[in-house]
């Protein structure tokens, strides 16, 4: 697992991630006041994008994308809620991390047991 460092409270954000294959990620987040939350305005990787997705507590918030993208998206908070608050991630009270290929297969077997 690896943090996605640098999330401020700026509303809207742009994070380039490099992959361990090499190959990078760029995710928009924005956060919107009246819906209380984070979202992924857009996730681009090679010909896959993805749009307006929550940011919630979830092991792999793009586990349903497993077979088309070789990573996934992990968000954990403090007091178990979801990220609602701009300076959530800021204030590491949430973390934001990419899950690995590996990783998300591991996840994968644990659902199969």
């Amino acid at each position: 697992m690896k943090l996605i460092n640098g999330i401020t409270q700026d509303a809207k954000q742009l994070h380039t991630i490099l992959l361990d294959d090499g190959t990078k990620f760029s995710i928009s987040i924005e956060f919107k006041e009246m819906q209380y939350g984070w979202f992924i305005r857009e996730l681009i990787h090679e010909d896959f994008t993805l749009r307006g997705i929550q940011i919630t507590n979830n092991p792999n918030i793009l586990r349903q994308f497993k077979n088309r993208i070789p990573f996934g998206l992990f968000c954990v908070s403090k007091e178990n809620r979801d990220p609602y608050f701009i300076e959530d991630f800021k204030e590491n009270s949430s973390k934001l991390y990419v899950l690995s290929e590996a990783e998300v297969e591991q996840y994968e077997e644990y659902l199969r047991t």
